[in-house]
């Protein structure tokens, strides 16, 4: 069972906030996770590492060429828009 637990540390205990299903005397472990750290693991999943590219040498001239054979046969992306606008909603 994985559950989160809401709790507040006062003279030396952990007051739970929320009720658990535990039964008596039954072993458990916990994480203890400031505000920060909760937020950073609930958006964890969410962000994307960039590598630095700064200390890459990106050969530009076939990334570039890459890109332009990506896009061959079709049509240039302000002739799309143009035949959009003429076409209307």
């Amino acid at each position: 069972m994985l559950q989160p637990i809401r709790a507040v540390y006062h003279a030396g205990q952990l007051r739970l906030l929320d009720p658990v299903d535990l039964s008596e005397g039954e072993e458990i472990q916990l994480m203890i996770l400031s505000e920060s750290d909760r937020v950073l693991a609930v958006l964890g999943d969410l962000l994307v590492k960039v590598p630095d590219s700064s200390s890459e040498n990106v050969d530009e001239a076939a990334l570039a060429q890459e890109i332009e054979q990506g896009f061959q046969g079709q049509s240039p992306l302000s002739e799309t828009i143009l035949q959009e606008r003429l076409e209307g909603p």
